[in-house]
């Protein structure tokens, strides 16, 4: 049995200090305590007197004042602190499996806010433990219950990291995000999403369980620039295959692209079926892809 991890409330993460605060929205801790005054953001306050802003405030006050992040100077560039340690996968598999969604919270804004890349974050940290889940029920050290619990509660505090995460300057593409018909597993979706939108995409999200004949109506209605689409698995192979072969034919038409991750699109003989611009094999890659993506267009 896995031992129960305390509960923690840190203040300075899961309520975020001035410093934070100026840190995300990419300006001086005088504007933050300004903004703070006018009672643009608003704070609250510990025994000793100091201001805590929390997640959501901060992220609403970005939403509606239009806060992208700006170019940081060379200097800025050459002077950059090196960010400290990404939580352990399975340490943090273990705050998922004991309910801890306050600390994983924490530990993810903590690396944020370290300056770690997203995509880092998520296949050293978020990509790992969800392994580590997985073999541990596959195991029998753990009930698929309790596999679905670590999920839902993984979910939730993306949701909250993704609630302060700086979108990055507008492309003006557009994206479109799925699982594919009978793949219920949306974690790696939200993760792409994220992605997508701090490289400056405007995303759609379908979720999990999506036909792909709907997914090519779509995509003939709202011409995206890119598709992506994730499968662990593909439950009817050669229905899958005849209306990928559709689909494809609707993006090639808009000119756009598909990214397809994800386990069953890791086998060679699946590729040749279901053909690609690109291979998602780690959340790094995808994000390199984005990159180049968006400055050929």
């Amino acid at each position: 049995m896995l031992p129960r991890v305390p509960e923690k409330r840190r203040m300075a993460t899961a309520n975020l200090t001035t410093k934070d605060v100026a840190r995300l929205l990419l300006v001086s801790e005088a504007t933050v305590k300004r903004w703070a005054d006018d009672g643009l953001l608003l704070p609250k306050k510990t025994a000793g007197g100091h201001r805590r802003f929390s997640i959501q405030s901060v992220a609403l006050f970005r939403r509606k004042q239009g806060l992208a992040p700006a170019a940081p100077s060379p200097a800025k560039r050459v002077s950059k602190k090196v960010p400290g340690r990404l939580p352990a996968a399975e340490s943090f598999a273990d705050l998922l499996l004991s309910e801890n969604e306050t600390e994983a919270t924490a530990q993810l804004i903590d690396a944020y806010l370290q300056d770690h890349a997203l995509a880092t974050l998520f296949d050293t940290t978020i990509t790992n433990a969800m392994h580590h889940v997985g073999d541990l029920w596959f195991n029998g050290t753990i009930t698929i219950a309790d596999e679905h619990l670590a999920t839902r509660v993984m979910l939730s505090a993306l949701q909250k990291l993704r609630g302060i995460v700086v979108p990055g300057q507008a492309t003006g593409l557009k994206a479109v995000c799925c699982g594919i018909e009978g793949d219920l597993h949306e974690l790696p979706i939200h993760l792409a999403e994220i992605i997508l939108e701090s490289e400056g995409w405007d995303t759609s999200n379908l979720g999990p369980n999506t036909p792909l004949f709907t997914l090519r109506d779509m995509v003939a209605q709202k011409k995206p620039d890119l598709v992506c689409v994730s499968a662990r698995s593909i439950v009817d192979l050669h229905r899958a295959t005849t209306e990928y072969a559709q689909f494809r034919k609707t993006v090639e038409k808009i000119n756009g692209a598909t990214v397809l991750g994800g386990e069953a699109f890791r086998d060679s003989n699946f590729r040749q079926r279901f053909p690609a611009e690109f291979y998602a094999e780690s959340f790094s890659g995808l994000s390199t892809f984005l990159k180049k993506l968006a400055r050929k267009r």
